[in-house]
């Protein structure tokens, strides 16, 4: 019943997803075209992954565009030309370490890129708009686990530019009545992520080159890990449901309201992958020790909820990983 709701919803809709060539942003494209919606991607990358995530033949029908979102005549130009319906704004700098090296330019994607795309989205019209934020947005607090009206006190650069993006998020949907949402959601994994910094990538990665994993905190730090087929549930979730809802400016928290340490996700990993090694650097910066999320306004209002186990998720994501290293791409 589900998957004939989401064709009904988006057959034919003209859906942009900007950062589309991104891990979360691809399985997201791959997902709306699936249910038969028009999908272009805005990205700065050359190109989409080369591989599929599942053997659907899904990648051959998403347009490509690519172009950075900070530009204001690009992303008027993809808007005005594709008759974009539906925004799901992913586009940003993802990476902790990267931003802490390069404020300026994690700053400025997104931040900048979120105002430009909210701006151009203003003045032309579009019937709703998802921002990806992230639970490292609310920052440091002292009560576990975040709730949605916790304050937005980012102080590192990524968590900074996240508290910023979502702000402006929530400014644009209150001051002109834009209709844009906003995701917040914990730790995302499973086939497709190739972001090799993060624990779970590389954790497989290691395993496939016999090397040991290095962990750069003291492995007791705590986060949500949410698989990406929920991930992506969520996304599509809340906007179906945005206009009807009428959630303008509303955020919501995606997590699986089971935190793990880094060393519980390792043990989970090791059921799949037995061969993994791992050394303590505790070399971490710009980190907050446990984040997590309470998900309890996405289950009451939304009636979303993550679908797959932990366990499944990681024997899913083992086996992508598996078949990943054992071609070439």
């Amino acid at each position: 019943m589900a998957v004939k709701r989401e064709t009904r919803f988006w057959k034919g809709r003209r859906v942009l997803v900007t950062g589309g060539a991104g891990f979360i942003g691809y399985a997201l494209a791959t997902k709306l075209a699936a249910a038969h919606a028009r999908v272009f991607v805005l990205d700065i990358k050359s190109s989409l992954p080369p591989f599929e995530i599942v053997p659907l033949g899904m990648r051959k029908k998403i347009t490509y565009i690519r172009g950075n979102v900070v530009s204001k005549k690009i992303v008027t130009r993809v808007l005005k030309q594709k008759r974009i319906q539906t925004i799901f704004h992913l586009a940003a700098e993802s990476i902790v370490d990267r931003a802490h090296g390069d404020p300026h330019a994690a700053l400025e994607t997104n931040i900048k890129g979120t105002w430009t795309l909210l701006e151009c989205a203003r003045q032309l019209g579009v019937s709703e708009i998802l921002v990806a934020s992230s639970d490292k947005a609310y920052g440091s607090h002292d009560k576990l686990p975040y709730q949605e009206h916790a304050p937005l006190k980012g102080l590192h650069p990524y968590d900074c530019s996240k508290s910023c993006a979502d702000l402006i998020a929530q400014m644009y949907a209150h001051a002109f009545t834009l209709p844009v949402a906003i995701v917040r959601s914990g730790n995302v994994y499973g086939p497709g992520d190739t972001n090799w910094s993060r624990l779970v990538p590389d954790a497989f990665r290691s395993v496939s080159r016999g090397t040991t994993l290095n962990i750069r905190s003291d492995g007791t730090y705590k986060r949500d890990y949410v698989y990406i087929d929920d991930a992506v549930s969520a996304y599509i979730t809340l906007a179906e449901r945005i206009a009807k809802f009428k959630l303008h400016g509303e955020a919501f928290n995606f997590g699986n309201d089971r935190p793990l340490r880094v060393m519980d996700a390792l043990a989970h990993i090791r059921r799949v992958a037995p061969g993994l090694k791992h050394r303590i650097s505790n070399t971490a910066r710009s980190e907050i020790r446990d984040q997590y999320l309470d998900s309890r306004k996405a289950r009451r209002v939304l009636m979303w909820r993550p679908r797959t186990s932990i366990r499944e998720g990681f024997r899913k994501a083992g086996e992508w990983y598996a078949a990943y290293f054992s071609n070439t791409w």
